[in-house]
């Protein structure tokens, strides 16, 4: 029974009803340092990082590599801050100070002319950079802290130190009043005040603690009050502080083997027993929220006298709030992982109102952009047969849940992608401007309102264009009406040739008649020179002024009289001649066509079987 009091009177412990998700694409290199932009983007950076941007799923990396050999003179970064109306990244790394323009996403140094006309901060290992509300930004390397304007101009310069001796600057920050705390190395706490627009630096150790609670003592000084508070009012077996924070309200935060403590200057109340080594702990003053590593339960946190579990993993040994978006978690040197605190929480009665579908990058042909600040419409390039669009909600908390869907133009049908899918792939686009619309659920599957979240223009290809096709229409027709009045010609000579073959034939026949007619005289006549030419049947070379010397006649009289008695020209009758003899031969024999061919004088075989089709109707191998 007594140990049912002790629990019952112990508060409660939480289990989380979401699932938080880390994508596989998220670096796991030690990060250093993160902030979430007013765009919504993750930004971090770490050893060897370079710059990061996570939105989600993907990971977009700004660094010098072999392709981009001179972007960084160092791709380990210790500080980021977002610049004019979150227009721009400033980042600060081991080698100089850098800015990133979100309109182009790209990266020029931050310069600051010496008197040799170099830059001083080239090789200077930028530790902090706060921003002011005016816009302006405190920058510091070793003991130097420097105020730039938002045009990257340097505005003041502070030496910090400390007891008569330089002191590198190790965090900044602003209270409620805009006072500009500086904490430096192995030192105290230096102290800003902007008096009638001009800072003014004061030193001075803070060891008044408690009686001033806006004032600030060392790190040291702190351990030292909490150690004789544990001594005086905790048990004697739970005495030994292994971790502590301080509240912005002066509370403390104390953890120890066994338990969760809070001390607000006064009385040391325990909160939480049974935790097992209260490793680490980090405080979270937007959220209000306290983190805990303990070696029982793992990564929790407390809210309202309630404890969660986020991680059930007790691997880790320090846990680091990275601004409100993440802890680092490290299990040793080098091994650094990050986690993603949940933004929000949905339950049943929650809206999905503020969720925004946007599209972060696009890539056409396989090469990748990033989508510039504010852009909303994507011209396409003419030779573009495939554009994909990385599309986001931010919500990092449950991007792998997330399900997107999208249209081409209103009144489509939407096309719905897998859950944790991100990427719309389009292909054969229409000419013109096409409006990509889409929407999206949040973890319990419910969807937001359609949203337009680019517009692609494509530009008609040289093949694509309206005066090609015109030109293409007439040179067609043009090409149409020449066949088709070719075709008409063909058609009229093939009229033509008929009609001169029946009359040919009507005139053959005639001549046959004719014939019967012959005078004696004629016909010794013809026979002679039918007879001639049987004599030089196999000489391809006899020819019409041969034929009128063995006839003892002019070329022109024997020309005039086949003309007159046969309707013959002496070449027609001496091919005559020879074709007849062929086709006596083609009967009675078994030449071959080529044989045959030589035999009546015709030199080639190809010119002898046309001739013969042309006066038989027939190829001579059928005749």
């Amino acid at each position: 029974m007594l140990s049912i009091l002790v629990a019952m009177s112990q508060p409660s412990i939480a289990v989380p009803s979401v699932k938080t998700s880390t994508p596989s694409s998220l670096k796991r290199e030690e990060v250093v340092c993160s902030l979430q932009d007013t765009e919504g983007f993750w930004w971090y950076g770490g050893r060897g990082t370079g710059l990061c941007r996570f939105d989600g799923y993907e990971t977009e990396i700004f660094r010098s590599d072999r392709h981009n050999p001179d972007l960084l003179r160092s791709n380990d970064l210790l500080c980021i801050a977002e610049q004019r109306k979150g227009t721009e990244i400033w980042f600060g790394t081991k080698e100089g100070a850098y800015i990133l323009s979100k309109h182009d996403y790209s990266i020029s140094p931050i310069i600051l002319r010496t008197e040799q006309g170099g830059n001083e901060l080239a090789d200077k290992r930028i530790s902090c950079m706060l921003p002011v509300a005016d816009g302006s930004l405190w920058l510091t390397y070793r003991n130097q802290l420097l105020h730039f304007s938002a045009q990257a101009e340097l505005l003041e310069r502070f030496e910090t130190i400390w007891e008569g001796k330089n002191r590198s600057v190790l965090s900044l920050s602003f209270d409620k009043d805009s006072t500009l705390w500086i904490g430096l190395w192995n030192a105290g706490v230096i102290r800003m005040k902007n008096e009638k627009g001009r800072w003014k630096m004061e030193n001075r150790q803070w060891s008044d603690y408690p009686a001033s609670p806006q004032e600030i003592l060392t790190a040291d000084e702190q351990k030292h009050v909490l150690d004789s508070v544990m001594a005086q009012q905790a048990p004697t077996n739970d005495a030994t502080i292994l971790s502590w924070v301080r509240l912005p309200s002066s509370q403390y935060y104390i953890g120890t083997y066994h338990s969760l403590y809070r001390y607000d200057g006064r009385q040391l109340t325990l909160l939480q027993g049974d935790l097992d080594k209260l490793r680490s702990m980090a405080y979270s003053e937007c959220s209000q929220v306290l983190y805990l590593l303990s070696k029982a339960r793992g990564i929790c946190q407390w809210k309202d006298s309630t404890l969660t579990v986020l991680l059930d993993s007790t691997q880790f040994r320090h846990l680091q709030l990275q601004g409100d978006t993440a802890l680092l978690l490290s299990e040793g040197v080098g091994k650094n992982m990050l986690f993603h605190l949940q933004s929000r929480q949905l339950t049943a009665d929650t809206t999905t109102a503020d969720l925004h579908p946007i599209a972060t990058a696009f890539s056409t042909d396989g090469k990748k952009h990033l989508m510039s600040l504010g852009q909303e419409a994507l011209e396409l390039p003419k030779q573009t047969d495939l554009v994909e669009v990385y599309l986001s909600t931010l919500d990092f908390d449950h991007a792998l849940q997330v399900q997107f869907a999208y249209r081409l133009n209103e009144g489509e049908t939407w096309t719905e992608l897998s859950e944790g899918e991100h990427i719309v792939k389009l292909s054969r686009l229409p000419v013109g401007t096409t409006c990509l619309q889409v929407r999206a659920t949040d973890h319990l599957g419910r969807w937001c309102k359609p949203t337009t979240v680019l517009t692609l223009m494509r530009p008609a290809r040289w093949f694509e264009s309206t005066w090609l096709w015109c030109v293409l229409t007439v040179v067609f027709f043009t090409a149409f009406y020449y066949l088709l009045k070719r075709s008409k010609k063909k058609e009229s000579e093939e009229t033509v040739d008929v009609v001169a073959v029946h009359q040919e034939e009507q005139s053959q026949e005639t001549v046959e008649e004719e014939s019967d007619k012959l005078s004696v005289a004629d016909q010794e006549f013809l026979d002679k020179a039918a007879s001639a030419v049987a004599d030089h049947i196999m000489d391809s070379n006899y020819s019409v002024d041969a034929l009128a010397s063995d006839l003892c006649m002019s070329r022109a009289n024997l020309h005039r009289k086949l003309r007159a008695i046969t309707r013959q020209t002496p070449t027609d009758f001496i091919r005559n001649q020879r074709l007849e003899r062929a086709a006596q031969l083609l009967r009675t024999t078994s030449y071959s066509v080529n044989e045959i061919a030589d035999m009546v004088g015709f030199s080639y075989a190809s010119y002898f079987t046309k001739c013969f089709k042309e006066k038989y109707g027939v190829l001579p191998k059928d005749y």
